[in-house]
């Protein structure tokens, strides 16, 4: 089998796509020939010998001639075109795939149902996604097959050490959707109430230059509350790095809105790390001591004294029950096979 994956960018080193070097490892292993398409300029080193990459620059109209062109090239030598997340690429090659009778597969995770989505759900032959909250769009077309963590990757240390700190983590780009002020005024409501030894760890830049006031206005919080010693602020990693930070935490702290699987959650499960949530696409998968109510400060605070209190078996126990959860549904391996799956069948 011949496949063309496209998506937005192809690096290791790049903290939102970095991961995708797995995914493109592991589909190579199990097609004839592996074309990758990417919307931005990508690096190619990291990919393996056997695998050709086409990577767009230019303005946004270049892009989509170039993009045209590109998959005029290659759309007869393939047998499906695999479409990663963004809905323009399904809508950009859809009615070329059509009038060759490629078969698309897209894969999309958002809580939220647009315009976009929906002509994407149009053009695509199968929507694949980790969960049904993860594509909310009704339709007979989707296909839910887990998400993909490559669990050897993120895996727990042998034998973690206790601390008498309870060390927080969040990973993810510095925007008010992540509600970054409930975490630190969590801190600052514990520490109100004598709670000291806890702290937080800040993974992440701004995506966007506007969004560099806001974190501006974060670290300006921590000052004037106090938290300068125990909220870090680290900036942006490779996402080869985040196992590293996860190992040495306890807790992953996540309020992102999505509405959908979040990876970096079941990242920190894999790893061991205990998320505390507010993303109800985890309703079903996590236990209710986990979740937690969006913007609610208080609330926060008290799930994670709540933790702090938690026997150290039982941080083992959970532990070991969260990343027993990921092996099974959610590992990299299984979804790669089923997403090959769909072109079979």
């Amino acid at each position: 089998m011949k496949l063309l994956f496209i998506t937005r960018k192809v690096d290791k080193a790049d903290p939102r796509t970095g991961f995708l070097i797995d995914w493109i490892q592991r589909l190579a292993g199990r097609v004839d020939r592996l074309i990758i398409l990417t919307w931005q300029p990508s690096n190619p080193s990291d990919l393996p010998s056997s695998v050709k990459l086409i990577s767009l620059s230019g303005s946004m109209p270049l892009k989509i001639i170039r993009f045209q062109l590109a998959l005029a090239r290659v759309i007869r030598d393939v047998d499906g075109i695999f479409c990663h997340m963004n809905p323009e690429y399904t809508i950009l090659a859809g009615p070329m795939a059509r009038l060759f009778g490629k078969k698309i597969v897209s894969w999309y995770t958002h809580g939220t149902v647009s315009v976009r989505m929906k002509v994407m759900e149009k053009f695509a032959n199968v929507v694949v996604s980790a969960s049904e909250k993860s594509f909310r769009l009704p339709s007979k077309k989707l296909r839910v097959l887990g998400h993909g963590i490559n669990t050897q990757q993120f895996s727990p240390l042998p034998a973690a050490t206790a601390s008498k700190t309870l060390r927080l983590l969040t990973v993810g780009r510095i925007s008010p959707t992540k509600d970054y002020e409930s975490m630190i005024k969590a801190l600052d409501i514990l520490g109100d109430s004598g709670i000291k030894n806890i702290t937080l760890t800040i993974v992440g830049a701004p995506a966007l230059p506007d969004q560099r006031a806001y974190l501006d206005s974060l670290q300006q919080m921590v000052q004037k509350m106090g938290l300068t010693e125990r909220v870090r602020f680290v900036g942006s990693i490779p996402h080869t790095r985040v196992p590293e930070y996860l190992r040495q935490h306890d807790a992953f702290i996540n309020l992102s809105g999505t509405g959908s699987l979040d990876k970096a959650v079941l990242e920190a499960m894999a790893t061991g790390c205990i998320p505390l949530t507010s993303n109800d696409a985890f309703s079903e998968l996590l236990p209710s001591d986990l979740l937690v109510k969006s913007n609610d400060p208080h609330g926060l605070a008290a799930k994670i004294r709540w933790l702090s209190l938690l026997p150290i078996e039982k941080r083992k126990e959970v532990r070991q029950q969260l990343r027993a959860e990921i092996i099974q549904y959610h590992n990299l391996d299984t979804l790669i096979g089923k997403v090959v799956t769909q072109f079979k069948l």
